[in-house]
């Protein structure tokens, strides 16, 4: 997977998604970490395709911290924040991304890539069940 072929917005999102990670002391990057970074972005097309969808960013961004909040984390002297990787989930979705952009024509994975990718990957998981009640 190629991050140079990731938009700014998308790439912004990744890393504002660990950083919730980091903040909450969990070990990896998940799909919802994304989901609520890319939901949190000022200026960023997921609100707006949210919220076009009758879907408020907002809301949807806090069910989902709910959710983050219940996974387990690590504090102390064993955490470090320098070895943080993805999920497999968030690995999955990101290479789906990949692939909705060039079944597009795309050159870039961008956010509504990357939200599709979300939506398509999320059937049967924490993320899944969240998507479902919005």
């Amino acid at each position: 997977m190629d991050l140079n072929r990731f938009t700014e917005k998308t790439r912004e999102g990744l890393q504002n998604a660990q950083v919730l990670a980091i903040r909450k002391g969990h070990q990896q990057v998940d799909a919802l970490h994304l989901l609520v970074a890319l939901c949190r972005q000022e200026r960023g097309l997921a609100p707006r395709l949210l919220d076009h969808m009758g879907v408020a960013s907002t809301v949807l961004a806090a069910a989902v911290e709910q959710v983050i909040d219940r996974m387990p984390s690590v504090r102390g002297p064993g955490f470090q924040p320098g070895q943080i990787t993805l999920t497999q989930e968030l690995s999955s979705t990101l290479v789906v991304a990949s692939d909705m952009a060039a079944k597009m024509k795309d050159d870039y994975v961008s956010v509504e890539h990357v939200l599709l990718a979300l939506l398509a990957t999320g059937e049967g998981t924490e993320l899944g069940r969240v998507l479902e009640t919005f």
